[in-house]
């Protein structure tokens, strides 16, 4: 309905800010009015899934080195891609690939660092994609391969650990398979290795076991991609698009979906032919995920929160080393803690990782006193100073709480006549507080 000039559109302001924190790493006032200007909500989410601008994705050649393949690789790994997360201009590709690593996981702790940083390059490269060919790219990843043992699945003795968790925790959950269905699923993967010459997949016809399975009831010669797509695009289709659609929701809503609302969500999936955008998509247009329940609900990762503060802070992982401080905040790249990955939202919260976090803020402050971040904020009013604040960490809504502990810290300091305190502790006091560690 329009009047005048003026258009009447179906979201607010806050609520743009509120899908850029969970579909990337926040955004200033400037990322967010732009957003703000489009006429509908439907524009809005569409243009967050706009990936065309996505920039290519490369190897940095520190990771590919093999003269010492561990520490040095890794460290490689995590300063491309938190650099990438801080500068790319379609953060959802990246909040994606963050979520396909903590699902379908492996683990430096088992392997080279740069099979798993390769394994992460093709969760990006179909993030948003079809889930079956994601799935199936997957399956055949070696880090895959060696973490969940496929790589020693050999016919007359078959290895059950892919098999079990490519159900249980990838594809399908716990209750929707049987142990015949895990031995089935086995033999049908039996010979699908590793070929530790090439770092490749390779399968060996004379260790795979061609003869007759049955798996969900149906008896036939399985081979295991076959038994991923029977799963994503046959019988079992309702049963993982309502799993895949629950992991999502809770992704990036921070809450447990209805049993109306997953059954919305598993349907829209399976129109679509099981494509994850399409998902995200009708995750991002429903009205439950702007309510304010969802968008109060979710505490930022690690991860998200260090890639958040350092975009605000202007720096980069040359400047702060984060490869120090993952690990301290409870999440090091490349290395989930086991096969179910993070918990994620209160699972992030504890004694230690909140020192952790404390510890890299202070780390920052040095940085961003370096960079002259808020160099003669002290001079402003209390008020002023606090905005300062919320403007630079793109806090949208500040907490009144938060406000008025910021306005009165800042105050205090005046009145002791520590104006330059200010300048120096406002990097702490921003990073620290609930409006950034929350998403």
């Amino acid at each position: 309905m329009a009047v005048g000039r003026w258009v009447a559109v179906d979201f607010t302001r806050g609520e743009v800010a509120h899908l850029l924190r969970r579909s990337g790493f926040g955004a200033t006032a400037a990322e967010v009015d732009a957003l703000a200007g489009l006429a509908s909500w439907a524009a809005v989410v569409d243009r967050v899934l706009d990936t065309s601008a996505n920039p290519p994705d490369v190897v940095p050649a520190a990771v590919a080195d093999r003269a010492d393949p561990w520490y040095p690789p890794w460290v490689a790994g995590v300063h491309y891609w938190i650099d990438r997360m801080i500068t790319t201009p379609t953060p959802i590709v990246e909040k994606m690939t963050l979520f396909w690593h903590g699902h379908f996981t492996s683990s430096v702790d088992k392997m080279y660092s740069r099979l798993v940083f390769q394994q992460v390059r093709e969760y990006r490269s179909r993030a948003l994609g079809d889930l079956h060919d994601l799935a199936q790219a997957m399956a055949k990843t070696p880090a895959m391969l060696i973490y969940l043992d496929n790589e020693t699945n050999v016919v007359g003795n078959p290895n059950e650990n892919f098999s079990r968790e490519l159900m249980e925790l990838f594809l399908l959950g716990q209750g929707r398979y049987t142990e015949a269905d895990v031995a089935a699923m086995a033999r049908a993967w039996t010979g699908h290795g590793y070929d530790s010459a090439t770092e490749r997949y390779r399968f060996t016809a004379d260790r795979h076991d061609g003869g007759s399975k049955t798996l969900f009831g149906i008896t036939r010669n399985w081979d295991g991609p076959d038994a991923i797509t029977e799963i994503v695009r046959g019988s079992k289709q309702p049963a993982c698009a309502r799993f895949i659609a629950a992991k999502l929701w809770t992704y990036f809503a921070g809450t447990t979906a209805s049993g109306a609302l997953l059954d919305d969500l598993a349907v829209e999936l399976v129109r679509s032919d099981m494509q994850i955008r399409a998902l995200v998509r009708t995750i991002f247009m429903r009205p439950e995920f702007r309510s304010p329940a969802v968008r109060t609900g979710l505490v930022r990762g690690p991860v998200e929160w260090i890639v958040a503060t350092m975009r605000a802070l202007g720096l980069r992982s040359a400047d702060v080393n984060p490869q120090w401080f993952v690990e301290r905040c409870g999440q090091r790249l490349y290395a989930p803690p086991n096969v179910g990955g993070w918990r994620g939202n209160d699972g992030w919260v504890s004694t230690s990782t909140t020192w952790g976090r404390a510890a890299f803020a202070s780390h920052c402050q040095w940085k961003a006193n370096d960079k002259g971040v808020f160099d003669g904020v002290g001079s402003l009013t209390p008020a002023q100073a606090a905005q300062r604040g919320f403007d630079r960490f793109g806090v949208d809504d500040p907490y009144p709480t938060t406000r008025s502990a910021i306005e009165a810290y800042v105050a205090a300091e005046q009145r002791a006549r520590r104006s330059w305190a200010v300048d120096w502790s406002l990097v702490v006091l921003m990073m620290l507080s609930p409006d950034v560690q929350m998403a």
